[in-house]
């Protein structure tokens, strides 16, 4: 098990600061806890080499055995992420396997709006760029995106949304973009609309600490080193919440202060200049009688 034990991926060796290594080796158990440098060392500063736990005995589990890691060993942090991989070797070969990161505690995901207060009027449709953003700050590659409902057990709908009121459409999942009608007779209020989102979270695996090697620091021995990067992909499927507002329609009035608001500047640029032009004709064809 690899850890980021400070969610910083400039410490530690590609943001790994520590391997929990178990090895199983002529059916004997051995737990090591080694610290990773950035150059690719590792020094071992904690270990169990004859692991004497019993087996799980009520047979749920078979042939597994509990593993506590102290957090006092690893600086005791509050936030922190692992990655979980599996390693076997035959003389000079080996392969691993590995997960994605996973975050302690589980990430949310953030989503931005432009605007970032959705306002649309009864009878009114809207096209809502977005950015969904995981709060590991890993990725923001969302895959899919789906309205949420009382069919999916996991994420209930949300309180006062009903799509009969509001149609939402994906219009596409990356960058996300939204497009949101308004039925006319939609009641005033703010709207909650459910949404379920998927986005993948790549991790990258580190290099970590190769098995059958009795010594207790130094560094990867090139024979059993792979690559030193091994990308992985997983996915982190939440749920989130789009909020609309749903107003009145505008009147002619607004309308035309709106439009005004919008061009009134270059309007009044364009008739100045040709009440300026107009007047100059008029003197220049004044001044020609005379």
């Amino acid at each position: 098990m690899l850890i980021d034990a400070d969610s910083n991926s400039e410490t530690g060796y590609r943001g790994a600061d520590y391997d929990y290594y178990v090895e199983l080796l002529g059916g004997h158990l051995s737990v090591y806890l080694y610290q990773l440098s950035s150059t690719g060392g590792y020094k071992l500063i904690a270990s169990n080499p004859n692991f004497t736990e019993s087996y799980d005995p009520s047979g749920a589990l078979l042939a597994s055995a509990d593993f506590a890691l102290d957090l006092d060993a690893i600086n005791n942090p509050d936030r922190y992420n692992l990655l979980f991989y599996s390693a076997e070797s035959f003389r000079s070969n080996e392969v691993r396997q590995f997960t994605n990161w996973v975050s302690i505690p589980p990430p949310t995901l953030h989503v931005t709006t432009t605007p970032e207060d959705i306002s649309i009027s009864q009878g009114d449709s809207m096209m809502v760029p977005a950015r969904i953003k995981s709060s590991t700050g890993f990725s923001n590659d969302v895959i899919n995106i789906t309205l949420g409902g009382d069919n999916n057990s996991e994420f209930a709908l949300a309180s006062g949304f009903n799509s009969s009121e509001i149609i939402v459409n994906v219009e596409r999942n990356q960058p996300p973009l939204f497009k949101i009608y308004v039925p006319k007779d939609t009641p005033l209020g703010i709207y909650s609309i459910p949404l379920v989102v998927t986005i993948r979270e790549p991790s990258e695996a580190v290099i970590t600490k190769p098995i059958n090697v009795d010594s207790s620091a130094g560094k990867v021995n090139p024979e059993l080193e792979i690559s030193k990067v091994y990308p992985t992909v997983g996915y982190l499927t939440k749920p989130i919440n789009l909020t609309v507002s749903v107003i009145s329609p505008k009147s002619i009035n607004d309308q035309f202060k709106e439009f005004w608001g919008t061009y009134g500047s270059f309007i009044a640029i364009f008739a100045g200049a040709f009440i300026g032009a107009f007047v100059k004709m008029i003197f220049d064809k004044r001044k020609k009688e005379n």
